[in-house]
């Protein structure tokens, strides 16, 4: 890994070590404003700027210009206020449908960012997801558009039917605060080859305060388990899906025995054990030893995991995407539906304009 993602992801570190703080000083050493020029952007590509600012603030600050820091700091600050007006939309949304009867569990942005980094302005997202029944899309569609939200995809009532069918989520934004709202009635698309036992995340609820609110979200568990789908789906593009872990395990309680006996027979096994796999070689997240046992008897995860490091300097090609995401799937049943959903069958967008 080249010098400057490793600098990216010791700056995610929770404790900088006196090893991690010297590499960081001798690289800032040389050129810093160049360097801080061309890390700055890859930070905000991988979700991770407010860790790198603060980390850069703590260890590193007299290394830095002044300009420099102002700078980065008023990115910082925008990161800040956004999330913030973020978590306020997201409150006063979570408020309206318990008022209209309607179950719904928030996730990802503020929630994760809350649970896993225990402060709202450390993690950075830019979109609400919040989960709710099949059956309640409709009125909850209503209800954000009483409030100003359009659609981000103009659909006619056929194509809508065919999307909601298929897909997963539908986009919202608000035009006067920018708030993009995603609308989940699953975790995963009708036709992807492997699915999540949904009710699951249903029957185990727990809350979480924030700005003394209480949101009803995933357990532990199923966060984390969840979390590995969603990464290893997209080949873990942005660091920040890879700390989003390490921080969950460092600050929740993690019923290990209920994760393995969910996961061990399931068809997202290498999904899980993938997510695992990178957070452990990246950050040392502890974690039981039978865990770690178990990734070393998964083929296929090593390369996987090179993979990723690789593609973060050099961006593959579709192919070797393609390739990359079959090794993740139990079987050629599996491999087979993947490639008939990216290859051979229409997508959702030219499939709404028949």
């Amino acid at each position: 890994m080249n010098p400057h993602l490793q600098l990216l992801i010791t700056c995610c570190k929770t404790t900088l070590s006196e090893q991690d703080i010297h590499f960081l000083r001798y690289q800032l050493q040389t050129d810093n404003s160049k360097l801080i020029t061309s890390l700055s952007p890859l930070a905000h590509a991988h979700g991770i700027f407010p860790l790198f600012y603060q980390s850069l603030k703590t260890y590193a600050s007299d290394l830095i210009p002044e300009e420099s820091m102002n700078i980065l700091k008023r990115q910082y600050m925008t990161i800040v206020q956004r999330n913030m007006l973020m978590t306020a939309e997201l409150i006063r949304i979570m408020k309206l449908l318990q008022e209209n009867g309607i179950e719904a569990l928030a996730f990802k942005g503020p929630v994760l960012a809350k649970i896993a980094y225990g402060d709202i302005t450390l993690r950075q997202y830019v979109d609400l997801d919040v989960l709710v029944k099949k059956a309640d899309i409709y009125k909850l569609d209503s209800l954000l558009k009483n409030r100003g939200y359009q659609r981000v995809l103009k659909l006619t009532h056929s194509q809508e039917k065919v999307w909601i069918n298929f897909a997963h989520d539908i986009g919202l934004y608000h035009p006067d605060n920018g708030v993009h709202f995603e609308m989940h009635w699953s975790l995963l698309d009708e036709d992807y080859p492997i699915q999540i036992e949904q009710a699951e995340f249903w029957k185990n609820i727990r809350t979480v305060t924030i700005n003394q609110q209480k949101i009803k979200t995933f357990t532990n568990e199923e966060l984390l388990i969840y979390l590995c789908i969603h990464g290893s789906k997209h080949l873990w593009e942005r660091i920040e899906w890879i700390k989003d872990i390490d921080l969950l395990i460092r600050s929740c309680e993690i019923d290990w025995e209920k994760i393995i006996a969910r996961t061990n027979n399931s068809d997202f096994k290498t999904m899980f054990y993938f997510g695992l796999l990178l957070t452990s070689q990246l950050f040392k997240t502890p974690m039981p030893k039978n865990l770690t046992e178990q990734m070393v008897r998964i083929t296929n995860l090593n390369k996987l995991s090179e993979f990723v490091l690789q593609s973060w300097e050099t961006p593959k090609k579709i192919f070797k995407k393609t390739v990359a995401i079959l090794r993740l799937f139990p079987g050629i049943k599996e491999q087979t539906l993947y490639l008939h959903k990216v290859i051979l069958k229409p997508t959702f967008l030219s499939l709404i304009h028949i």
